[in-house]
């Protein structure tokens, strides 16, 4: 067997199992009319912070969305995902007054575009990134809905 044939049939076998496919994406949430806390604890408009004693979980916040990136996932279209409609339409719904223990997580993939080895390595073959938002809804307790 040539160089030239051992080299394209190397190739061959690292595109095979490449997987370049994926997306990238900004999370925003900046329309949100409640607070949002990546800790358990969360303050008022005043300052005044408030953790699990002072708070009632009310609710479970989850919110998922998938961006589709292309170009090895140089180019997401759109580049940033907002969820703030999503948040306050959960947080109105249960009754709460914020969101704690926010969590923000991409995984999983697109499992039925990754089931394409070779295409995975061209720049056009579309991937993707989901992202999930999951957190506890709560309200004040003693404080009427």
């Amino acid at each position: 067997m040539s160089v030239a044939v051992t080299a394209r049939l190397v190739l061959f076998a690292a595109l095979a199992a490449s997987g370049c496919a994926g997306a990238r994406v900004n999370v925003t949430a900046n329309g949100a009319r409640y607070p949002l806390s990546l800790s358990p604890v969360v303050r008022d408009a005043s300052g005044r912070p408030y953790d699990a004693r002072s708070l009632v979980k009310v609710g479970w916040l989850d919110v998922r969305k998938t961006a589709p990136g292309f170009v090895y996932a140089a180019l997401t279209i759109p580049p940033t995902r907002d969820f703030s409609d999503e948040i306050n339409a959960q947080v109105a719904a249960a009754g709460g007054e914020a969101v704690v223990s926010l969590t923000i997580s991409v995984a999983g993939g697109c499992g039925w575009l990754n089931g394409f080895p070779i295409l995975n390595a061209l720049p056009v073959w579309p991937g993707c990134a989901p992202v999930r938002l999951t957190g506890d809804i709560v309200r004040r307790r003693n404080i009427p809905p």
